[in-house]
């Protein structure tokens, strides 16, 4: 199989029509004239595996040692990326449910695990912030945040200031070159 690029990737999500454009409010409640709609775009086995292979190329000499992701979107993303690296995967709900267990994290989070957040979009950062937050809080240690897609709406800056590089795959920029 030839290597996975960064271009490729463009090219499915383009295919793939992951860039809407219209009127959208977004989740941080910004209004917006496009939508990034990864949603759709990561049911497909094809785009998943593409991410799966770009973020493992970029992790596999730093030892992690859990994949994350926030629901729900994230959730397919690092499963692929957990299965494309044999690391195993914690799922970060939004909040933590009622009843039995009531974890925030599910699977197995030792205390000193290095950890891979992975996040399917970003604008200001604040949902990753929280699941950053909630690895931190149990005893983990976030050693990279991935993002496929960042709308360059502030994100990057906002983890750099708290010494964290959050590395996009793609720039929603890319889809207008």
């Amino acid at each position: 199989m030839n290597m996975i690029t960064k271009e490729y990737l463009l090219k499915l999500l383009k295919e793939n029509n992951a860039i809407k454009f219209g009127d959208f409010t977004l989740s941080s409640g910004k209004k917006s004239n496009y939508y990034v709609d990864m949603k759709k775009a990561i049911t497909e086995p094809i785009i998943l595996k593409s991410i799966a292979i770009l973020i493992n190329e970029k992790i596999k000499e730093d030892k992690i040692n859990k994949i994350a992701g926030p629901a729900l979107g994230a959730v397919p993303i690092a499963t692929a990326v957990a299965l494309e690296s044999d690391i195993p995967l914690l799922m970060i709900r939004k909040e933590k449910k009622g009843y039995g267990t009531s974890k925030l994290i599910e699977g197995e989070l030792i205390e000193g695990d290095f950890v891979c957040i992975v996040e399917d979009v970003t604008t200001t950062g604040g949902s990753l912030l929280k699941a950053i937050n909630a690895i931190n809080d149990n005893g983990g240690i976030v050693k990279k945040v991935f993002s496929v897609v960042d709308r360059d709406e502030g994100a990057i800056e906002t983890f750099k200031d708290d010494g964290i590089i959050l590395e996009p795959l793609l720039n929603v920029s890319d889809f207008f070159d």
